[in-house]
């Protein structure tokens, strides 16, 4: 679909692209990773075509449809979301128009190759007019949009009185009715909740478009993506392996490279050693030449450098606190609903949380359920009907869902976390903007030209430069890349103090917390499980609550007895037969997981020539891909199965 060769882009003196080659199929489902900074987003406007470059070719068939969805853009602010959605099929109302004209002409050819070029434009229309589905478009959009969260009334709410992230959801909408044949997705989960990432990801699973998706939900990426595009330092690294297959991939070549940089650096020591010695005799220059000659045309194997800046967060010690650091008593909570003030929308009732000291919190649940809210209520920032309270000498670190937007933009860096800084943390605070990889001249960089990611890491330092033993965090990861979010939760595992956590990052959390708060029907409920068990007990209530009607209704009369004795019959074969799939789904699992442990064993133990590596490392993909597809089909036959057997 997408050929790109010798793709050169440079920002001043530093090389953005330098020479990238490589191809987007059909079937291609790509994850686009690198550090915050390196050039992903822009790679994908390229892509897109809205990124000028410096020299290389994008070769793309005339035909192709593109759906883009950058991090920011701007929105017509008087369309309604519905509105937004139905532009998605604009498509369709030209397609019909096309059609229309391609028959007039049709009618009038007067030569067999007009009228054959003609029938295929006809035919690739109806083909492309299939496959948007443009007949039942209501039905789809409010579909679609349900899907991405939007309740009732907000479908057609001006786009003006909607937030940042629920305008993006309706353009995310819009780009999935289209039904492009490629998907250039960037950040879709930034503003989605638990519930709208899992219907996310179950759709694109099986969306008929190729994909090149960035994201830093390492899950998301996994469960999407067969192949990954790595953008560092200028550099293009191309592997046809999900991420975290990846991540094992690259460990795997820089430690074979590292051993053959080893052997060749020995090689060239024992070669110049020949050349000193055999340098000054006259009947063994001529020898000593031919190793001169035979260093100089040696190709240098350069070991691939990992990018090994990351932050270093260690949080200080927590100060001592009282055994309660906060309670949350008969609080309740409400707000003036924005289309009708005679109304109100209710977001707590008598709402209770005790918080003990050391304990480490997840707080979930949908978009509008509070969380944000109680976060606000905790810090004072928001009214509140009921009692609040915080425990003996509780000293609280909160780091909002704006935060980075809350500093001053004219401020530098280093003038940022020196007023956030305590006194006696005031001589700390450069070494602690190094370890949140502010150095040299970065810190007198104005915070209004810092990234996302860049403001995010400083609005975090600045959290540290005081003594702190209860941490509140909205949203912490949203502007981090993989690296930083893996090293902010591992010190957030080892922090001795309490913390209160607000997060769709599904990774982030799991083995993070010790406790999870679910924030349902105005209350705060404990769930005393690991988030991916409360989002599959999620979907599984909700599958069940779709299906209840249509099993009532479904339900059919008691039947005489000679017709019982058949359906019994006929129930048994069809046990039987789904018992045999099952079983042999489970084989070809067993036989596909022993193929790949021994591969990796191979694979892992190096000396492998580096064409049967590749061909090794493709071959571990391919057997993911199928292990993948194999268990799916298994779960399938199991429930099937399970389903048979309560029935019986």
């Amino acid at each position: 679909m997408i050929t790109v060769q010798g793709l050169t882009l440079h920002f001043g003196q530093r090389p953005m692209f330098d020479d990238f080659n490589f191809f987007i199929g059909a079937d291609d489902r790509i994850g686009l990773v690198g550090r915050n900074g390196a050039g992903k987003s822009t790679l994908l406007k390229t892509l897109a075509g809205v990124q000028p470059f410096d020299k290389g070719t994008i070769g793309k068939p005339k035909e192709l449809t593109l759906g883009y969805l950058p991090q920011e853009m701007a929105h017509n602010l008087e369309l309604t979301p519905w509105q937004v959605a139905e532009k998605a099929f604009e498509e369709a109302l030209m397609l019909n128009a096309q059609l229309e004209r391609i028959e007039k002409d049709l009618e009038k050819a007067t030569t067999d190759e007009e009228a054959i070029e003609l029938a295929t434009m006809l035919a690739h229309a109806h083909e492309r007019l299939n496959a948007i589905g443009a007949a039942d478009h209501d039905m789809q959009i409010e579909r679609m949009l349900k899907g991405i969260g939007f309740v009732g009334d907000d479908m057609h709410r001006l786009m003006r009185e909607l937030s940042g992230g629920w305008r993006m959801r309706a353009e995310l909408a819009r780009l999935l009715l289209m039904r492009p044949d490629l998907l250039l997705l960037d950040e879709p989960t930034n503003h989605l909740d638990l519930p709208a990432i899992q219907w996310l990801e179950d759709l694109l699973k099986n969306y008929p478009s190729a994909l090149v998706l960035i994201s830093h939900d390492k899950t998301f990426l996994d469960r999407l993506t067969k192949r990954t595009i790595e953008v560092s330092n200028g550099k293009l690294i191309d592997r046809k392996v999900p991420w975290s297959q990846y991540v094992e991939l690259r460990k795997i070549e820089r430690e074979q490279q590292a051993a053959q940089a080893k052997d060749q650096q020995r090689y060239i020591k024992e070669t110049e050693a020949l050349i000193n010695k055999f340098r000054a005799k006259a009947s063994k220059a001529a020898f000593a030449q031919s190793l001169i000659t035979k260093l100089e045309k040696l190709d240098r194997i350069e070991v691939e450098d990992e990018d090994l800046r990351k932050m270093l967060v260690k949080f200080p010690p927590a100060p001592a606190s009282g055994k309660i650091v906060a309670e949350v008593k008969g609080v309740s909570k409400a707000y003036p609903d924005k289309n009708d003030p005679a109304k109100e929308k209710r977001i707590f009732r008598n709402a209770e949380l005790t918080i003990a000291k050391g304990e480490h919190l997840a707080l979930v649940g949908a978009n509008g359920t509070g969380k944000s809210t109680l976060v606000r209520m905790i810090m004072n920032e928001e009214a509140y009907e009921g009692e609040i309270r915080l425990g003996h000498n509780v000293i609280i670190g909160y780091y909002a869902q704006d935060m980075p937007e809350r500093m001053n933009p004219q401020g530098t860096v280093m003038e940022t976390a020196e007023y956030a800084a305590s006194e006696e943390n005031r001589l700390r605070v450069r070494a602690m903007l190094g370890a949140f990889m502010f150095s040299g001249e970065d810190v007198d960089k104005k915070v209004k030209v810092l990234s996302g990611g860049e403001r995010a890491r400083l609005a975090l330092c600045c959290m540290l430069l005081k003594p702190l033993n209860f941490l509140i965090l909205d949203e912490p990861t949203h502007h981090l890349d993989i690296q930083s979010k893996d090293v902010l939760k591992e010190a957030l595992k080892n922090y001795d103090g309490t913390f209160l956590l607000v997060s769709h990052d599904r990774d982030f959390l799991t083995g993070l917390t010790t406790r999870i708060l679910e924030l349902d029907e105005y209350r705060i409920r404990d769930q005393h499980m690991d988030i991916l068990e409360l989002i599959e007990k999620r979907k599984a209530l909700q599958t069940a609550d779709i299906g209840k009607s249509s099993a009532v209704q479904a339900k059919a009369p008691k039947q005489e007895k000679s017709g019982d004795q058949r359906d019994k019959r006929d129930r048994d074969k069809e046990r039987r037969k789904v018992q045999n799939n099952v079983e042999r789904l489970e084989k070809q699992l067993a036989d596909l997981e022993k193929e790949e442990k021994e591969l990796q064993a191979a694979v892992m133990k190096g000396g492998m020539p580096a064409d049967q590596l590749q061909k090794g490392y493709e071959r571990l993909g391919d057997l993911a891909q199928r292990i993948a597809g194999v268990m799916e089909q298994w779960e399938a036959a199991s429930a099937e199965l399970e389903a048979l057997g309560q029935e019986a």
